[in-house]
């Protein structure tokens, strides 16, 4: 969503005619799905408010969270989710700079999302190569022919910068000559490159190109951190901060276990930043290992209540389930809800329920204005 499209939303809301849309403006109905029904309420917003349901097209996401909370998973499930509902329209990179994902891509979605790199490809090892990497890939959609796409950096702490390398040449020529080597950069330029030069524009240009940028961010202990300041910190300096549309924090609630062995997380997102009138939401996502992110058992816990909000635990009365005058457990509801083909029915009772709490929480009061 860009600037121009916030706007319209808010004046929606406060009542005020929506301007005429411009060539710039980016086609509002192009949403992409993070292939779980809940996370696409909390980053698009829902319909009810004159949004969609996942990432707008123009979207610089980033997730970010510690080790484990399978920020990596996300990301290919929303690329998996894109590819089946655009079609050949749909282009993506996934860009893998440490080579770190070893996700099955095609025994879980059918089809090969990390194909080699091309000899003619420039490999991205520094912030500048992914600039010109990012940009290249851009130009090659044709957004009049009705291309949409996807890139993606796994991640961005894999990221070194020119100057860096630059460095590591110059220690490592000192230490053989067996000189002192100093330099007192310390690792700025990275954050410098990314603030100056790399995301000025860059929202704009994704808009036109009907395209998302979805970066993976890890989370590192604040060193020194004040009472009341955050535990922790994540790379890119502020430039990814402001430059962001959408920040998700990921933080691993829950690991279920079979026969002494983890199968599955549940992590708790919670959207930091979004670009709609319903920040802070958050909700749960499953993530089994061997099936992906497990949106059908989401809606269901959220339906009915099943997890508890502090810890993301199962709760017992997930054995005693009330589908229309049916009682289930609650593996015996997943499998029937897939017989009869019920997807899009669950679907609806989420989203209805979804916006009856969001209705129960709006400010019902006389306006400030008048209007």
């Amino acid at each position: 969503m860009n600037d121009q499209q916030y706007r319209d939303i808010q004046g929606v809301l406060m009542g005020r005619p929506k301007k005429e849309a411009t060539e710039e403006v980016v086609d509002k109905d192009i949403y992409f799905s993070t292939g779980h029904t809940l996370l696409d309420l909390v980053v698009g917003g829902g319909e009810k408010i004159g949004c969609g349901m996942g990432f707008p097209a123009g979207t610089i996401v980033r997730d970010h969270g510690d080790s484990g909370s399978s920020k990596s998973f996300k990301l290919t499930e929303c690329i998996a989710a894109n590819y089946y509902h655009f079609k050949d329209k749909f282009n993506w990179k996934y860009c893998d700079p440490e080579n770190g994902n070893t996700i099955d891509s095609e025994k879980l979605y059918g089809f090969d999302m990390f194909p080699p790199v091309k000899k003619e490809e420039r490999p991205v090892v520094t912030a500048e190569d992914w600039d010109y990497d990012l940009n290249k890939w851009l130009d090659s959609l044709h957004p009049e022919d009705g291309d949409v796409g996807i890139y993606g950096l796994d991640s961005l702490d894999s990221l070194s910068s020119c100057d860096t390398e630059e460095r590591k040449e110059k220690r490592r020529t000192a230490y053989d000559k067996d000189r002192p080597f100093e330099d007192g950069t310390y690792g700025t330029s990275q954050a410098k490159f990314l603030s100056q030069e790399f995301f000025r524009g860059l929202t704009d240009k994704l808009g036109k190109k009907n395209s998302l940028l979805y970066i993976v961010s890890q989370e590192r202990d604040a060193l020194n951190a004040g009472m009341y300041a955050p535990k922790y910190t994540v790379g890119g300096g502020r430039a990814v901060t402001f430059y962001e549309t959408v920040r998700l924090r990921s933080k691993v609630k829950q690991k279920e276990e079979k026969s002494g062995r983890v199968t599955e997380v549940v992590i708790e997102v919670t959207a930091e930043k979004v670009r709609h009138p319903r920040p802070f939401r958050k909700c749960f996502v499953t993530v089994n290992f061997t099936y992906g992110i497990d949106s059908l058992s989401d809606e269901i816990d959220f339906l009915y209540d099943l997890r508890s909000e502090k810890t993301g635990e199962l709760l017992k009365k997930a054995n005693e389930i009330d589908w229309d005058g049916t009682i289930y457990t609650r593996g015996d509801l997943i499998k029937f809800i897939e017989s009869e083909k019920l997807r899009d029915e669950l679907k609806k009772r989420v989203i209805d329920k979804w916006e009856a709490i969001e209705d129960s929480i709006k400010v019902e009061r006389a306006s400030k204005y008048g209007i």
